[in-house]
This record gives C-alpha cells, sequence and structure tokens, in this order.
C-alpha cells in the first residue's frame, strides 16, 4: 500500500528560529516539477523517487522520439541525480523540438516528499482499534466497486440478463467469502496481538506485530494524532513551497494512497501550489483530512472546487482497488451518480462535480491493484509522461490525461490483464476437479510412499502425519470426509500454477506488450523507431500457456475421470470474458457546483459546454501574470479523440 522513505529529510535540530526548515535552492528554475508522495508503509529514503521516476524517464524518452523522430540529438539528457540526497532528486532534460536544427529542451525535475521517521509509529492495539472500525466500511466499498466493475449496461436483451446474473452471481460469492475471510483476518490479527504478551514465544510472535503496525499504522496515526500528522503534511508544504519563488515553472504532484490524503488536504486548503495533481489509487475519500487541519475531511472536493488556486485534479484508480473503491464526489451526492456516467455514458446528467476520473487496468485484485500503479506504462505512465511533455491548451474541458489515440497496446494490455483473474479462476477450477485423481496417482507412487513411511496394507495404522496419503486408493468429493485433503491440494495445485502463470510467464510477456519501442542492446529503447511486435502475439502466448498448463496438465493427469466436455467448455466461456467489455473511458472533470450544496458560492456559467472552467490554467495565469513560453509539439502527436464531446458519447464496459 505504497511505500514510504525510511529516512528523514531532516531533524528537528535543523530548524530555525522561527520553527521553519531550511530549503535547499532549487537547482536552477526547471520548466516541470514532478513531486512523488509515498503511501503508507516502510521504505528506503529515495525509494519512491526511484519507484517512480525511472519507468517515467524511460516514457519521456520514448515519447520525444515521436515528437522528433528525425535528429542527431540527444532525446533525453540526465543533468543532475542524487537518488538518496537530502532532498533526492534527479533533472532531466527532454527533447520537445528541433526547428531548424537547434534542439528545444523541456528541463524537469523529479523529487518526492517523505515525511520518514517524522512520528513515533502507532501501536498495535491503536492500530488493531482502527482497523476493526475501518473492515466494515472497506469491505462495503469492495462490494460496491466489485459491482460497478461488473455493471450488465442498460440494454434489456438476453446478452444484458447473462450479464446480470454473472453480476448477481459473482458479487454474491464476493460478498460471502470476503465476509468470513475479513472476519478470520481480525480474529488472527487479534490472536496474535495477544500471543505477543506471552513470554518465550512472545519475542518472536511480537516481530510480526510490528509489521502489522508498521504497515497499517500510518493511517490510524493521521486521523487520531493530530501532531504527528501535521508534521507529515509539513513535508509536503516545504517540498512544495520550494517553487514559490518560481511562478513559470508549473508543478505536478503524484500521490499515492495515504499520500494523496495528506497532499489533498495540503493543496485544497492552499496551504502549497501546484498545475497537476495526480492522485492514484487515492486515500482522500477513505481517510479523509487529519483533526486540526481545516476542514471536516467529509467533503475534500467542495473544498478543491472553492479554492481560486486549485490545481487540475486527475485521480486515478484501479479497477479492483479497494483503496479508493472507485471515484470521488461530493460528500452529498456520493460516487454513485459518477459510477453510473463512467459505466453508462449516454445517461443524464454528468455525475456530479469532481475531478477527473481515470478507473485503470492494473491486475485485477483487490490488494494488488494498489501497489503496481509505477508498473502500469499504458495507461499510467505514458499519459503522464504526455501530461508532462505535451500539456494540453490553457481551459480544455476534455481529458488531461490522455492515451495517444491509435495506441495498439491499450486493449491487448486490458485482455491481458483482465485475463489474470480469468488464470485464478480457472487454476481453481481445473486444481479442484483433478485433486481426487493426482492424490490418488500420488498415492499409487511406490516413491511417494516410501517419503511419506508408509506400510504394507495390513501392517496396521500409518503415520498420522501421512495418513491422508497411505489410507487409501481413491479420494472423491462425495466422501465428506475427504473434503480436507481435497481442499488442501486444490489449494496447493492452484498456488502453484497461479504463482507460475501470473508471475514471471505474464509479468516477462506484459513487460513486452507494454514498450512504446522495441527496446535495444545499446540504449533503453531503439532510436531508429522500430516498433515491438504485435502486441497479440504476446496475448495469445500467454493464453498459450495458461491452457497447456493449467488446463492440458490436469486434464491429462486425470483422464478418465476429468469430465472433458464440462473442461473445453468452460475454459472456452471463461477465455471469452478476457475479450468482452474493455472499452470505458476517463470521465473529465466537473467544476460547476449545484445550488443546492452547502459550499462557498460560485460564479453562475451559462448553459453549454463547461466555459468557466479554470481547473487548467497554469499558476503564472491563475496569478495574473504572462506565463513563459514553451515549445509546444502537439501537431506532432496523433490528435486525441477522447475529449471534450467526443468523450460524452456512449462508451460502457468492464
Amino acid at each position: 500500500m505504497g511505500k514510504r522513505a525510511g529516512g528523514s529529510l531532516g531533524d528537528a535540530g535543523d530548524a530555525n528560529a522561527t520553527g521553519r526548515r531550511e530549503q535547499p535552492e532549487p537547482p536552477g528554475q526547471p520548466d516541470h516539477v514532478v513531486v512523488f508522495v509515498h503511501g503508507m508503509g516502510r521504505a528506503l529514503k529515495g525509494g519512491t523517487l526511484q519507484e517512480w521516476a525511472q519507468p517515467l524517464m524511460l516514457s519521456l524518452h520514448d515519447l520525444s522520439l515521436d515528437l522528433v523522430p528525425d535528429t542527431t540529438h540527444p532525446h533525453l539528457v540526465i543533468t543532475q541525480a542524487n537518488a538518496v540526497g537530502d532532498p533526492p532528486e534527479v533533472l532531466v532534460k527532454v527533447l520537445r523540438g528541433a526547428e531548424g536544427g537547434t534542439p528545444e529542451y523541456l528541463t524537469v525535475l523529479m523529487t518526492e516528499a517523505s515525511w520518514g521517521r517524522d512520528f513515533e509509529p502507532a501501536s498495535a492495539a491503536s492500530t488493531y482499534s482502527w482497523a476493526l472500525r475501518t473492515a466494515l466500511r472497506v469491505y462495503l466499498r469492495s462490494l460496491q466497486l466489485i459491482k460497478w466493475n461488473l455493471y450488465p449496461g442498460r440494454q434489456r436483451n438476453i446478452r444484458w440478463f447473462g450479464a446480470w446474473l454473472r453480476q448477481l452471481v459473482l458479487t454474491s460469492l464476493a460478498a460471502f467469502a470476503g465476509f468470513f475471510l475479513l472476519l478470520a483476518v481480525l480474529v488472527v490479527l487479534l490472536l496474535i496481538i495477544g500471543l505477543a504478551w506471552i513470554p518465550g514465544p512472545g519475542r518472536w510472535i511480537g516481530k510480526l506485530v510490528s509489521l502489522f503496525a508498521d504497515f497499517l499504522g500510518d493511517p490510524q496515526v493521521w486521523k487520531r494524532k493530530p501532531l504527528q500528522a501535521a508534521a507529515m503534511r509539513q513535508r509536503v508544504v516545504d517540498t512544495l513551497q520550494r517553487w514559490d519563488r518560481c511562478p513559470e515553472t508549473e508543478v505536478t504532484v503524484v500521490a499515492h494512497s495515504q499520500g494523496a490524503a495528506i497532499t489533498g488536504q495540503v493543496l485544497f486548503q492552499n496551504q502549497a501550489r501546484a498545475t497537476n495533481f495526480v492522485s492514484v489509487g487515492s486515500g482522500l475519500d477513505l481517510l479523509g483530512y487529519a483533526q486540526w487541519g481545516g476542514g471536516t475531511g467529509e467533503d475534500p472536493v467542495s473544498d478543491w472546487l472553492a479554492n481560486p488556486q486549485r490545481p487540475r485534479w486527475i485521480n486515478v484508480w484501479g479497477k479492483f482497488d479497494f483503496v479508493p473503491a472507485g471515484p470521488i464526489s461530493t460528500h452529498a451526492n456520493g460516487p454513485l451518480p459518477v459510477f453510473g456516467k463512467i459505466y453508462a455514458r449516454d445517461s443524464e446528467g454528468d455525475g456530479g462535480p469532481g475531478p477527473e476520473e481515470h478507473p485503470v487496468y492494473n491486475r485485477s485484485a483487490l490488494i494488488y491493484d494498489h501497489i503496481v500503479y509505477s508498473q502500469n506504462r499504458v495507461e499510467v505512465l505514458d499519459p503522464l509522461a504526455r501530461l508532462i511533455l505535451d500539456p494540453p491548451p490553457p481551459g480544455s474541458a476534455g481529458l488531461a490525461l490522455r492515451i495517444l489515440d491509435g495506441d495498439r497496446r491499450l486493449r491487448p494490455h486490458r485482455v491481458m490483464v483482465k485475463s489474470l483473474g480469468v488464470t485464478r479462476l480457472l487454476a481453481v477450477l481445473t486444481s479442484g476437479l483433478s485433486a481426487p485423481a493426482a492424490l490418488a496417482w500420488l498415492g499409487s507412487q511406490e516413491w511417494a510412499r516410501n517419503i511419506a513411511a508408509c506400510g504394507a496394507p495390513g501392517e496396521g495404522p500409518n503415520p498420522w502425519w501421512s495418513a491422508w496419503l497411505c489410507s487409501g486408493p481413491t479420494y472423491h468429493w462425495a466422501h465428506w470426509q475427504d473434503w480436507g485433503v481435497l481442499g488442501v491440494a486444490t489449494a496447493v495445485f492452484a498456488g502453484v500454477l497461479v504463482g507460475l502463470l501470473n508471475g514471471p510467464v505474464w509479468g516477462v510477456l506484459h513487460n513486452r506488450l507494454q514498450r512504446m519501442r522495441r527496446p535495444s542492446f545499446t540504449q533503453s529503447s531503439d532510436p531508429t523507431r522500430n516498433p515491438p511486435a504485435n502486441p497479440w502475439w504476446y496475448v495469445a502466448w500467454y493464453l498459450l500457456i495458461v491452457t497447456v498448463v493449467a488446463v492440458a496438465v490436469p486434464f491429462l493427469l486425470a483422464w478418465p475421470d476429468l469430465p472433458w466436455v464440462v473442461v473445453v467448455v468452460l475454459v472456452a466461456a471463461l477465455w471469452a470474458l478476457c475479450f468482452t467489455r474493455t472499452s470505458i473511458t476517463g470521465l473529465p472533470a466537473r467544476t460547476v457546483l449545484q445550488e443546492a450544496q452547502p459550499v462557498a458560492p460560485a460564479p453562475t456559467v451559462a448553459p453549454g459546454p463547461a466555459a468557466g472552467v479554470v481547473r487548467n490554467l497554469p499558476p503564472a495565469v491563475e496569478r495574473g501574470e504572462q506565463p513563459r513560453a514553451h515549445p509546444t509539439a502537439s501537431d506532432s502527436l496523433p490528435a486525441n479523440t477522447v475529449t471534450g464531446a467526443a468523450d460524452q458519447r456512449s462508451r460502457s464496459g468492464s
């Protein structure tokens, strides 16, 4: 759930007489500053910068190759780098144009804001108390997220009925399994915390308790320790205030999880300024504001709208990320209207006021979806690079986080991500079907019986720890006494299959699919602009490997007991799910408040397009100054058609 730098940016003794920390001078005046803010959990100092900056620089490099294809000038140059400094930062120059042979570079400074060791860690008891009170809310939000991801659409027909039935069944199964899983986790954590007090084994169990408190302690501190929460906010303020003396410099803040909650309170209450606020896996809606920091924390969207210096806010969330659990809206409206607008574009209204929303395909998993945003090149990193290198014009009412039109990687990427969930389900089903035959085969092998110390028939009872293998020649799901061993065998087989197929196999193929250009032996990307292989080849290879390993091998192992007709139908139905409903797009920001909402009065906006949008103005324009002109290469990129009125066309799907 995010990474936190382990070292602090300074000690209390570094503060000057006024209580303000000494701020390092900015290295020159970069054109653009990118500040990364981590989420909860431990990490090394500079870890957040390195996690995000390295892949982002690769995206900037590849995008620059498209902007300026025929030139001898380097497309990206790292001029300064201090990965673990105070603060950690890297300065790069990115080629934006070469009119008349003269290179035009955009200087980009990347750094991080980390609260490090600014506060005492929370105790295990207080962390458990907070987790217990938050668990039910997280559970309900996750169910709502799953339900909308299985949205059947608006057209009532046979296909709609099938999709509705799938939504009902899968959501009900998730609700049932999730409730007991959550209950089991809470009970086990309570037992572990209790056992930690026992002398002797408590010393070893205490290490697990410390890991639990370190992992979930940050949100508890944010909500219940106002002084420590203020110190967390101050680190973000100090980092951003370095650029207050540089009004021409545009600032983009990329904040993850709890870092988004901290950054949101800072920016929306005008404690610092930024051009773009990109929240990824945002914890703002779940955690809200810290106490005594200003505002109630119930309606950050209204605070954002009421701030005349508000940044452009782009909210990116994984489709199965339980922390943001979907889009964010005003407290009065709730997220349901925004959900409805995202999944049913032809519905009335615009979903109500809120930031630009981007559901993305990460890993099709409730927990894993939350920690891999920095690895999503197609839908997060490449659009972020375009936002920096080729920003939308001021006042644009369309999407700011734009994917290149005609990007042939998008749908294959989404199909491969959806295949992760299908592979998990397929592995469990085929493992369960083949477990009886697999155990019977294993029990018939002499080497296995020797390892398990099985005795010959009639020689008395077998050892208790191997009786499950030695006691009988057959196993069957119809015999309830076999459920235990069959369940364990199914879990082991499925775990091995999922670990192999969704781990190294999927990772290697998906990494190749995500690249904009073919890798080079001497450079990060092929400078000759040779594109990589057709991304559908990687999808085909993955599906083929999964079919062989997760279906063919269990089928041959369990033959003839396994009903092959059922397996064939099951595989065809499951793989078909990978290719359906992957056309969903982002939702532009809505900045017009309705009169019924109790917020600060806003100027009346005439009917029609959102002409009163001021969220996209750069900081210099907000201050009434003339911004420094940067060379633009918008004409060199494919036109973005997923903006404005074109984005309002009907697009639904999961």
